[in-house]
């Protein structure tokens, strides 16, 4: 019996064992590239072709979570200032729409130095950027350790905003991200973080909501902007302007009564504007870009 018993343990020892192994071997999820670049294409804030996204590796940590290094085909505006000195002034995030670098800085608190990537410019290069100084503005932004693969620059595009006010070009750079992916539902990934360079893990619904909420401060302080010009307006003439166009009401405050054009607010959406001679409402859709929703911001005379 002791031998049998023992016997017994034994195998029982084994087949624990094997179940352990089997279910650490489990413990990992199977991430296929095709399904990181996926989640990369539809992460939150962004609209990317498969195209543009090359993944690189995909590191399983858990059953439900992911570590993945890509590079993104990143385009950037630069712009230079009255100093003569070279800025990243906005990136896009999608075909159509571009996010202002400052107002990304100012969510999180933070400036960008890159002093020392604008040493003066040659009288050949007075205009455009080199490609040294490019990948070293960019570098500056994302954290990177300039010369480095992290940061290809596939194309420098001067005067690519010829009406702009200041010197502008257009980037298309290459950019190497680490993601973090987690699991939503079977076989169905989400990235939740993202780091560049040297930067600390961000969390993207974070990132949304911190930009988002900087943008809903610069669409009230513009909306009040057009509100105090509306109350100049009927200063002088005893009524509010009478029109259901914003378009139309900034063409006939600016510029006596607005000392600037503001058309779009900061989810670059029309302002909507529905003036009588004795009221008037102002109204940014908000981040859902939809109208009569909970997220729009509005101003109206009444509140005032």
């Amino acid at each position: 019996m002791n031998e049998l018993g023992q016997l017994i343990r034994g195998i029982a020892c084994v087949l624990v064992f094997v179940l352990l192994a089997l279910s650490f071997s489990d413990a990992r999820a199977d991430v296929s590239t095709k399904q990181a670049r996926k989640a990369i294409t539809r992460m939150p804030g962004f609209e990317l072709t498969n195209g543009a996204v090359r993944v690189r590796s995909v590191s399983s940590t858990t059953a439900s979570t992911a570590e993945v290094t890509a590079s993104i085909r990143s385009v950037f505006r630069l712009e230079k200032n009255q100093e003569g000195l070279w800025r990243v002034a906005e990136i896009r995030t999608a075909p159509d729409t571009w996010e202002d670098i400052d107002l990304i800085g100012r969510a999180f608190g933070v400036t960008v130095i890159t002093s020392d990537c604008n040493a003066p410019d040659s009288p050949r290069n007075a205009l455009d950027p080199t490609v040294k100084r490019t990948r070293c503005l960019l570098g500056s932004l994302l954290g990177i350790d300039i010369p480095s693969d992290e940061v290809r620059i596939q194309e420098v595009a001067p005067f690519a905003v010829p009406l702009a006010s200041r010197p502008s070009t257009t980037v298309i750079a290459w950019i190497q991200i680490s993601a973090r992916l987690v699991m939503e539902k079977k076989s169905d990934w989400k990235v939740a973080e993202i780091r560049t360079g040297k930067r600390d893990w961000i969390n993207v619904e974070t990132v949304l909501t911190a930009v988002n909420d900087e943008k809903r401060k610069t669409a009230r302080a513009e909306l009040e902007v057009i509100a105090q010009a509306l109350e100049r307006f009927r200063s002088e003439r005893g009524y509010y302007w009478v029109a259901d166009k914003e378009s139309v009401l900034i063409d006939h405050l600016s510029p006596r009564y607005l000392s600037r054009v503001i058309r779009l607010d900061p989810w670059r959406q029309p302002y909507i504007y529905q003036g009588q001679r004795d009221r008037f409402t102002l109204t940014s859709t908000g981040p859902d870009r939809k109208e009569a929703t909970g997220d729009d911001i509005i101003l109206s005379s009444s509140a005032r």
